[in-house]
């Protein structure tokens, strides 16, 4: 799917605090706690956008976390902390994580060539490498940009879908050779998948588990189609009809959406626990040094744009926003949800933020207040 566009966050401070202003003499009221502006951000942005229901989190540099929920799922039913949406694009950061530690422990070379681990597939070139498509440099077409695909997905919404039969039927020729340029591409991230089941000879939900979700007690977080996702979901919203108005994408069977976009986006998360990952992630505690380094190296800048580089499943976005204020993280965008997750490097402080409706300026809205909220708090 579409990225979203770059957030930018006016503001900036630097420590926590959560220190309450008590009454005076003089009988003004108590300064609101910082819970409570970062509630408000939430409450007012829905308000004002016309939003379904959100989640969010931030965790402070001294690792105190706070979250707060507004909105609904659907009909009178409150978004709680605790509901899971789909996080989109934002499971890039989880299997670029992967491949790494896969790298680092000899599983996997990141300079091995398709050849290597995948059949032959139409309009894939095997040569490009694993690193090509960690940073979106292989060249290949981005599948889930055909409409014929989602024609399809939605005629059948139960089929569970193979990678041989999406890139036999949807997968346009590529926009360049291996290494060329850099283009956003889903499809580099399914590939990643697929290599990742080969080289572990299991699941990508188990690689996820293992490395990431249990030992970081990240105990809320599932891959769709290979786990069973649990009751609590928040309801998506998204117009899938083009007629103006937002369908209940919940009530669809979700085996189509999800079993095609994969290892590109098919995590269900909360909010608190997409801010531990970010924390965690961006801070070293998950991968050796190196590794973080290389996953947050800029290999390309985004075209258009002159400060925002383009790592392996992270977007890195420098000083030269309006407020000076560098963002390390990634957004998602599916089928009625709408994520950000940014980690500030110069304030260690981490924000997620989930919406249920495909309303950008709303997710943009409340992303910026949030960040700067923070700042201003921290």
């Amino acid at each position: 799917m579409k990225i979203l566009r770059t957030i930018i966050v006016p503001g900036l401070l630097s420590l926590f605090s959560l220190v309450i202003n008590c009454c005076t003499e003089t009988g003004l009221e108590p300064e609101p706690t910082t819970s409570e502006k970062l509630q408000k951000v939430l409450d007012n942005n829905l308000e004002e956008f016309n939003g379904k229901g959100v989640s969010a989190a931030v965790i402070f540099q001294n690792q105190d976390l706070w979250s707060g929920t507004s909105g609904i799922s659907f009909g009178t039913s409150s978004i709680t902390k605790d509901m899971i949406f789909n996080i989109g694009s934002v499971t890039k950061t989880f299997i670029a994580a992967l491949c790494l530690q896969l790298a680092d422990k000899g599983a996997i070379c990141l300079e091995d060539s398709l050849h290597k681990w995948l059949p032959d597939y139409p309009n894939i070139d095997n040569s490009t490498t694993i690193l090509q498509l960690l940073t979106n440099t292989s060249g290949i077409n981005n599948i889930t940009d055909n409409p014929e695909l989602w024609s399809a997905v939605f005629d059948d919404p139960a089929k569970l879908w193979t990678l041989k039969e999406l890139v036999s039927s949807f997968l346009d020729e590529p926009y360049a050779a291996p290494g060329e340029d850099w283009f956003y591409s889903n499809t580099n991230y399914i590939l990643l998948g697929e290599i990742i089941k080969v080289a572990t000879g299991s699941s990508v939900s188990s690689g996820l588990r293992n490395h990431f979700f249990e030992p970081l007690g990240i105990s809320n977080t599932y891959y769709a189609i290979e786990e069973t996702l649990p009751p609590d979901i928040a309801h998506g919203w998204f117009d899938l009809t083009g007629n103006g108005s937002y369908d209940d994408v919940s009530l669809i069977s979700r085996n189509g959406i999800y079993s095609v976009l994969g290892s590109s986006a098919a995590i269900f998360s909360t909010a608190e626990d997409l801010a531990k990952w970010s924390s965690a992630l961006f801070n070293g505690n998950v991968l050796s040094e190196s590794s973080l380094d290389m996953m947050l190296y800029a290999y390309s800048t985004m075209p258009g744009t002159t400060d925002v580089g383009c790592g392996m499943g992270v977007f890195l976005i420098g000083p030269a926003n309006n407020t000076g204020v560098k963002l390390i993280g990634y957004t998602g965008r599916t089928f009625g949800y709408l994520t950000s997750m940014f980690y500030l490097p110069d304030y260690d402080i981490s924000v997620a933020v989930i919406i249920n409706e495909d309303n950008t300026a709303c997710l943009d809205a409340i992303t910026t207040d949030l960040i700067l909220e923070a700042l201003n708090n921290g």
